[in-house]
């Protein structure tokens, strides 16, 4: 099995890869924890971006909450030592508490990779809500968690592995390698401001692009070109001591800075100036 990252290894431009990622405190996040990231096995790979173990160690009476905006369309499985939950695509912020010394792990699933191991319509799990993982994998149980997590991270991913083999999934390469497709051509710099540019791109009609999306992740492919515009705004305040906010959502193509500031607090949960303050206090 292979490495892919380790998010404590204090790279260069290291906030703002991790701004890029959607960790909305980078150094806080980089001080107390530590990630590191997989590749599946070559069956589910079609599926699975990727496994991640994450450790933490906390000072004595002290609660943190990491708070991160997912930057793709991804379903993501959390295994705690108090269960399994998966977690669907979000409009809002992503957090949760830690405290002492912790480990969490996870599966990070494709755009429109979870659908083949769901029953359900893929549009469910859209708004954040929780799903129990025994509902789509009944093996998995406090019992299991707590088994999982004490293994070393080689273990945990091979028992992730098996998890995810052990389930009949029949997934779509075609409209699988559409979607990656296309999310690829959103998060470049260069990526297509509009959906009908990206269906240009990908020569595909608008409406067969939306279809598939629907479908397979939950989500237009127009969500994910607003959330990339957010992440980008993130990353100009982020670097800025006084950001020109008016500047950035016309750089970002808003129309208006009242539309802009309006998606930024739903998306972030607060407001630019809060955001920057918090991040000044943390440094």
């Amino acid at each position: 099995m292979a490495e892919i990252s380790q998010k404590s290894a204090g790279l260069p431009d290291r906030n703002r890869v991790l701004l890029e990622s959607g960790l909305l405190e980078p150094e806080t996040f980089d001080r107390y924890f530590e990630v590191r990231a997989f590749e599946p096995a070559a069956e589910v790979a079609t599926c699975v971006s990727h496994y991640w173990v994450m450790r933490w160690r906390l000072p004595y009476n002290v609660t943190y909450r990491p708070t991160e905006v997912l930057p793709a369309p991804m379903v993501h499985a959390f295994f705690t030592t108090q269960g399994a939950f998966v977690h669907g695509v979000s409009d809002g912020p992503l957090s949760y508490d830690t405290a002492g010394t912790g480990i969490m792990a996870g599966i990070a699933f494709k755009p429109g990779g979870f659908a083949p191991y769901w029953d359900g319509p893929t549009s469910r799990l859209r708004g954040g809500d929780r799903i129990e993982m025994a509902a789509v994998f009944p093996v998995v149980d406090e019992l299991f968690c707590s088994q999982l997590l004490q293994q070393s991270e080689e273990q945990i991913v091979r028992t992730l592995d098996a998890l995810l083999r052990s389930k009949q999934a029949e997934p779509s390469r075609r409209h699988l390698q559409l979607i990656a497709d296309a999310v690829a051509a959103m998060m470049r710099e260069d990526s297509p401001t509009t959906v009908s540019a990206l269906a240009a791109e990908l020569f595909r009609s608008e409406r067969s692009l939306q279809a598939v999306f629907t479908e397979y992740v939950g989500v237009g492919p127009k969500w994910l070109l607003k959330r990339q515009r957010l992440l980008r705004a993130i990353g100009k305040i982020a670097d800025t001591e006084r950001p020109d906010l008016a500047g950035i959502a016309a750089d970002m193509g808003y129309s208006s800075q009242t539309h802009f500031l309006n998606d930024f607090k739903h998306v972030v949960g607060v407001t630019p100036a809060v955001y920057l303050r918090q991040l000044h206090r943390q440094r």
